[in-house]
């Protein structure tokens, strides 16, 4: 179990990490804010104001984060109506909760699992025959889902609400802590941010260091392309919740 004082990277974008800074330093640690992505709105095309424009045309509309969630919502301007007759379906607890936040009085979650493939075992989306489905996400990211909806007959579009871009930030104060050695772990919620985590921090004098810092990730995807890079202790959080996240921290063994 890790005790007080450590140091914990928080590598969300600033305005998801409050939450998870919170359970930190509830622990007693120090929670070091560092984010490695950062999320914008993405330029519509005019296939996706369409798409917006008409969006009650589809039967399904899936949400794939919490990101995806709130940039929709701005689109349609907070016009839950128009979403309420549709099957709305979450892909994990956080894109659940903004939705029915949002006042959307039914919305789907898979039981388990948290990905494409919790979803694509969903009872609902098993028959699928002419039916449209909308996929919410940021720009690019995996084509298991919209492959997989397609060959059980549905019609499957995009509406890529966001983008992911590297941020512009200084990296003096977490290089100090690598020299020092000081970082006890590292969070990490996603592919894309472990890709930048390393193309902000790897330097050939911090390589040996970095890689022995344990690694906190969401799933067995992202402990695969850790495991790729290098990195020598990943330990995989039950799912990709931040109260998860903080038991991932306490359970493991290696954090000690």
């Amino acid at each position: 179990m890790m005790q007080t004082g450590k140091n914990i990277l928080v590598t969300r974008p600033d305005h998801q990490s409050k939450n998870l800074c919170k359970l930190i330093e509830q622990q007693g640690w120090h929670a070091i804010r560092f984010p490695v992505i950062d999320i914008q709105a993405k330029p519509l095309s005019t296939k996706d104001i369409q798409r917006i424009q008409n969006i009650e045309q589809y039967q399904k509309v899936i949400f794939v984060s919490v990101n995806a969630v709130n940039f929709a919502l701005q689109l349609i301007n907070g016009k839950i109506d128009r979403l309420q007759k549709l099957t709305c379906i979450a892909v994990g607890k956080a894109s659940y909760h903004a939705l029915s936040a949002s006042g959307l009085s039914h919305v789907l979650m898979p039981e388990q699992g948290f990905n494409s493939e919790a979803i694509l075992a969903m009872p609902e989306m098993q028959v699928l025959s002419g039916q449209s489905c909308l996929i919410i996400r940021g720009e690019g990211g995996r084509e298991l889902l919209a492959d997989s909806l397609r060959e059980r007959g549905a019609r499957v579009d995009y509406l890529e609400v966001y983008k992911r871009v590297l941020p512009i930030t200084d990296n003096k104060i977490i290089d100090a802590y690598l020299l020092q050695k000081t970082l006890s772990a590292i969070l990490i919620y996603s592919g894309d941010a472990l890709k930048n985590l390393v193309k902000m921090l790897v330097k050939e004098d911090f390589n040996k260091h970095l890689l022995n810092i344990p690694l906190i990730v969401i799933s067995q995807r992202v402990q695969i392309m850790a495991k790729t890079i290098g990195f020598k202790n990943i330990i995989i959080a039950d799912e990709a919740s931040d109260a998860a996240m903080i038991n991932a921290l306490l359970n493991g063994e290696e954090c000690g």
